[in-house]
């Protein structure tokens, strides 16, 4: 073999190489390009999902801050309504495990209706919560002097006809109402409140009609009971306002 003829075998294998070597960067390249693409592509899509949860939130808001005035059921009924149609995320695109902006729309696709699923529960809540409070107030407004005015009494038949079947009457028109989860001891305080007055009242009327001396007050049990019942509609009003609040600070 000759001088030139060894130089012409060494030379190939490098040559060789140096091709196999650019094909491989030029893959690489392409390869890259292509994860490039992809990952703009979920960027792409990602954004416009923010973008739509960002005017969802903003439409909500308006609509819930014209109603917010309204009874817990209907404006229950209005949230419903407008939140019926919310942005969705779908499935990911290739390269969606690359994108930080996929990323955070993929936490934000988790969490975006949570205010409005807790406004619903405390619309539910306060729907039936006001409506036992309405009924306990309108319950200890009941009074005596209504049904046998004030002073001395000489006639039991206006306490046995007048004084005892209104007491009784409040006492089985709030039985009547749904109690809230939780508020049983609450309930059977204006009951017993109402009760209290039924009783004293009944030991009034064998009184007077026996001719012994006898007096009652109620003022004691009727503002328990009141204090009572303002202290929870606070509650229940204060979460309600929170949970709207969480709502309508978007629009």
């Amino acid at each position: 073999m000759t001088s030139r003829s060894v130089r012409l075998v060494m030379f190939v294998p490098v040559v060789v190489t140096l091709l196999t070597a650019a094909a491989v960067g030029a893959a690489i390249v392409v390869q890259d390009h292509r994860e490039t693409a992809r990952m703009a592509r979920a960027d792409e899509v990602a954004e416009a999902f923010l973008s739509d949860v960002g005017m969802f939130r903003g439409d909500v808001a308006r609509v819930i801050a014209r109603a917010r005035e309204a009874e817990p059921a209907e404006l229950r009924r209005v949230l419903a309504s407008a939140v019926a149609d919310p942005p969705e995320l779908g499935e990911p695109p290739a390269g969606a495990e690359r994108s930080e902006t996929y990323a955070s729309a993929t936490a934000t696709a988790r969490t975006f209706l949570a205010p409005y699923r807790r406004l619903d529960r405390q619309l539910r809540r306060a729907d039936v919560a006001l409506t036992f409070v309405g009924a306990a107030r309108e319950a200890l407004e009941t009074r005596a002097t209504d049904y046998v005015g004030f002073g001395p009494i000489g006639d039991s038949a206006a306490v046995r006809t007048r004084l005892v079947p209104a007491f009784v009457e409040a006492r089985d028109d709030f039985a009547d109402v749904r109690v809230p989860k939780g508020q049983r001891a609450l309930a059977a305080t204006v009951r017993e409140a109402l009760q209290y007055v039924i009783d004293r009242a009944g030991a009034l009327a064998d009184s007077i009609e026996v001719g012994r001396s006898y007096s009652f007050s109620y003022t004691q049990e009727f503002t328990a009971a009141a204090d009572a019942v303002d202290d929870y509609a606070t509650t229940v009003e204060g979460d309600l306002a929170e949970a709207l609040n969480a709502v309508t600070a978007s629009g």
